[in-house]
């Protein structure tokens, strides 16, 4: 017990993978891969994963603010809430990522029209 805190494994798990998330994220972006959203992302739930792995108490906080009576029902509202950000988040990329590839994929087949074209001019050019 620290600070008046009870830490356990969950903890320590908590902490790592926080950490994890804000690492991943720092990489990605360093590394221009993705953009600044996923790197804020990211950074959100790594710095929650981090303050619950510090302050194990801090749901019942969140659970007073939010006018619930258990902590258990705060955790319940909170990860909720930070999974439907995910996925909307995460369909969002999802759909741009479908029309990118379907851009993509036209260009190819005129870019592969066009190769045709210039194949068989040339072809006639040689024949004649």
């Amino acid at each position: 017990m620290v600070f008046g805190f009870d830490y356990s494994l969950v903890n320590l798990l908590s902490l790592v993978v926080g950490l994890a998330f804000l690492a991943n994220g720092y990489i990605i972006v360093r590394s221009e891969r993705e953009s600044l959203e996923l790197f804020v992302m990211s950074l959100l739930l790594g710095t929650g994963l981090i303050v619950v792995a510090i302050v194990p108490n801090v749901f019942e906080i969140v659970a007073r603010l939010l006018g619930l009576e258990w902590k258990a029902r705060a955790i319940l509202v909170i990860s909720n809430l930070t999974l439907f950000v995910a996925v909307t988040y995460l369909l969002n990329r999802i759909g741009h990522m479908y029309d990118r590839l379907s851009r993509l994929n036209e260009e190819l087949s005129l870019l592969r029209s066009e190769l045709e074209e210039h194949q068989l001019r040339t072809e006639d050019e040689q024949d004649d």
